[in-house]
């Protein structure tokens, strides 16, 4: 089981959620260890057959997120799992229309908040590798620029209260519905955030709220648990 399916079945377990959407399924390495009673997936090139796997509980939509947005097939979540392009801009479009589909107790996992280095954070697949390569260098992190949406998030939906994961496996954001009393933009400009590179993630630290998985799950907890 990997890091995502387990933070997923942990906060899954804490707040009873029945009804999970992943968005970028690939290999359903995450999506198939996932014990959540009704399961829909969503990806435009699965690379696994879904029909061999699909049920009345566990459905697959070979299309984009966009067009699965804009169908009919979508319901209201409880979990919902973000781990599509790695691109800051489909990554917080997804998110926003995602909210369309959730209720005041949903949670969002989102993956890759976090790049390893300045390679990591090249929004472009095959350019990362290429320059990874140009330095003789064997690992192939690559997480993409969805750093940005943490900053997206904190200046532009203060509906959401969030935390980032880090120093226990792969970096990922949780968000959940939840008052930022002390609400103030850093940026206050998409097109500032879009520029963003990778050194500007250490001076803006604090807008990320750091935390441990522990330290994360325990906090789904009391909020969740004492909202019961």
């Amino acid at each position: 089981m990997n890091w995502s399916a387990r933070r997923l079945n942990a906060i899954a377990s804490i707040t009873k959620a029945k009804y999970y959407l992943e968005i970028g399924v690939n290999r359903g390495e995450t999506f198939f260890d996932v014990h959540i009673d009704h399961k829909d997936g969503v990806d435009p090139d699965f690379r696994f057959d879904t029909q061999q796997y699909a049920s009345d509980t566990t459905r697959f939509f070979n299309m984009t997120s966009d067009k699965f947005w804009l169908s009919n097939k979508s319901t209201t979540y409880d979990l919902i799992m973000i781990d599509g392009l790695h691109t800051f801009e489909q990554t917080f479009r997804d998110l926003l229309c995602s909210m369309r589909f959730s209720h005041e107790r949903t949670i969002w996992l989102i993956d890759d908040t976090v790049p390893s280095d300045v390679f990591s954070a090249i929004p472009n697949q095959s350019k990362s590798y290429h320059e990874r390569k140009k330095l003789k260098l064997t690992d192939l992190p690559w997480h993409g620029d969805v750093f940005k949406m943490v900053m997206a998030i904190h200046d532009f939906i203060p509906v959401l209260n969030y935390v980032t994961i880090l120093n226990s496996d792969n970096p990922q954001t949780i968000a959940w519905y939840g008052r930022r009393p002390a609400f103030q933009p850093r940026f206050n400009q998409l097109e500032a955030i879009s520029r963003m590179s990778y050194f500007d993630i250490e001076p803006n630290a604090s807008y990320f709220n750091f935390v441990d998985e522990a330290s994360a799950m325990a906090q789904m907890k009391n909020i969740f648990e004492s909202d019961e």
